[in-house]
């Protein structure tokens, strides 16, 4: 049981990660980075929270 909840942590942060990477490089984050020298909190949220969850999967996984 806790080799599938790592499995399922696992791809969902991998999935997370793309998304804020996708995210990232958008013109709507170029503006913001540009602007206020950060991304915004939803691009945040999708590059830690999916690293967390990739973290958090291989722990169980180990």
């Amino acid at each position: 049981m806790t080799n599938l909840i790592g499995v399922v942590l696992l791809v969902v942060g991998v999935v997370a990660l793309f998304l804020g990477y996708q995210e990232s490089r958008s013109a709507k984050e170029r503006t913001a980075s540009l602007f206020l020298g950060r991304y915004t909190q939803k691009t945040l949220a999708l590059l830690i929270g999916g690293g967390v969850a990739v973290l958090f999967g291989l722990i169980l996984l180990l």
